[in-house]
């Protein structure tokens, strides 16, 4: 008897262990929990997070790398399927294009996604944006970057981005409160790099963006 309870405490504790890890990694370069961009179908979605409280069909609503996006993003033209408390985000819109998955936006609830946290989740490296990617910007002047993690005096909220292969990703951080809002106006510096918490993330398949031109060769 005693036996068999082992044997069962082992294996749920087994499951346990398998289900935290499954959970930990649902992030990725193209994709969030088991979707991923440009393949993921609105019906992999319910399948996978069940009845969106909401299903419509809207425009995009990127901030900071909007700039990179062809004007298309602007046409209620994208089915929006929206979930509540989904993950560790308290809202998750999910975006579709041709049946296909185009953009991720994911809203969090204060300290619960810190900022330092942003390159061990994604396996990526991300970059200090202070108010947005500048309108003559490129998305190849940060694939590929890193951040150097010299003290730096860190705005009250401020972007961090990454782009990769297959995507744009920009998360917007609150990097703390009244202290924050001190250190920025007397130029204080911060020790601890990325200080603060996601306020919200996007995730965006790279079939939005602009084309970007071929730098041209100087002649010989």
């Amino acid at each position: 008897m005693v036996t068999k309870l082992l044997f069962s405490f082992i294996c749920v504790l087994l499951l346990a262990v398998g289900s935290s890890g499954r959970q930990a990694n649902t992030y990725r370069s193209n994709g969030w929990q088991s979707l991923l961009l440009d393949r993921s179908t609105p019906e992999d979605a319910i399948r996978a997070l069940g009845t969106p409280v909401g299903d419509k069909l809207d425009k995009l609503d990127i901030h900071n790398v909007d700039k990179w996006m062809t004007p298309k993003h602007k046409q209620k033209i994208f089915r929006k399927l929206t979930y509540k408390k989904a993950g560790e985000a308290k809202k998750a819109e999910l975006a579709f294009l041709d049946n296909k998955l185009v953009s991720i936006r994911l809203e969090y609830d204060e300290k619960k996604f810190f900022a330092k946290d942003l390159r061990a989740k994604f396996g990526l490296d991300f970059v200090l944006v202070e108010e947005g990617v500048p309108s003559d910007s490129t998305p190849s002047m940060y694939e590929g970057q890193k951040e150097s993690l010299i003290p730096k005096v860190y705005p009250y909220v401020y972007y961090m981005v990454s782009v990769t292969p297959q995507s744009f990703i920009s998360a917007q951080v609150l990097s703390g409160r009244t202290k924050a809002m001190f250190k920025e106006v007397f130029r204080v510096q911060t020790k601890e790099p990325f200080p603060g918490s996601l306020m919200n993330m996007e995730i965006i398949s790279r079939s939005l963006a602009k084309h970007e031109p071929t730098p041209k060769q100087a002649a010989p």
